[in-house]
């Protein structure tokens, strides 16, 4: 039995805005009542939190629409998530893998990892720079404003958030020397280089890792046929 999007809203006394109503009725109906598959969409929100709360109303929702026409939805399959959690999805799922088979051991370091890794190579890595001494002094003085300090952990720490930085703007350390005469800068960029010569992937260079993942198979873009934004227009 077919069901109306709008017999839905009213079981939950839901009444969209005009916008609202837009954005639903995208497609000339809402995509999951278009016989789209669920692990064809992505649906993205900015927090986990939120993409709780999103997974459950569609649960609640297509919960009242197996009610209505005995149909099951299953959701396991479709993405919810925030885009760092949908990029590890990728990277694990050998739906985007080359050939489909089945994706290597990503090593993600979270925050502590990053930081301890960092602190583990931190000589080397101060060697690569060009800190022949007081590197610790130099890079708080430069990155903590002014502090004049030797500690090794506000040190790396500084220095993780510059890295963390640079990886976001997808900054290439060869280009970037290039380009600045900043001698401690200069420094902190072959720091930087040595740093991503590791081969290691962090949050900030998940998103890059994912694209690179998804680069190499050619069917990958076929695997998420839609996609949806929670709030876009934060």
């Amino acid at each position: 039995m077919a069901i109306q999007i709008e017999a839905l809203w009213k079981q939950a006394g839901f009444s969209p805005t005009r916008k609202q109503r837009e954005a639903i009725m995208h497609t000339d109906g809402p995509l999951l009542f278009q016989e789209v598959p669920p692990e064809e969409i992505f649906l993205g929100t900015f927090t986990e939190k939120a993409a709780l709360q999103l997974r459950q109303g569609l649960t609640a929702y297509l919960s009242e629409a197996t009610r209505l026409t005995g149909r099951a939805y299953d959701l396991s399959r479709m993405l919810v998530g925030t885009v760092h959690s949908t990029c590890r999805c990728i990277l694990a799922d050998r739906r985007f893998s080359r050939g489909r088979m089945r994706p290597g051991n990503v090593g993600l370091l979270d925050e502590l990892d990053q930081y301890f890794v960092l602190l583990d190579r931190w000589n080397d890595l101060l060697k690569a720079g060009g800190f022949e001494r007081d590197g610790n002094a130099t890079i708080n003085q430069y990155l903590n404003n002014g502090r004049n300090s030797k500690s090794r952990h506000g040190a790396v720490a500084a220095t993780m958030s510059l890295f963390n930085r640079f990886s976001e703007e997808c900054l290439d350390a060869a280009e970037a020397l290039r380009a600045t005469r900043d001698p401690v800068l200069k420094k902190l960029l072959r720091m930087y280089g040595a740093y991503r010569a590791l081969d290691l992937t962090d949050l900030s260079l998940l998103q890059q890792a994912a694209l690179a993942h998804c680069r190499v198979s050619s069917d990958a873009g076929q695997v998420l046929r839609h996609v949806i934004v929670d709030e876009y227009q934060d």
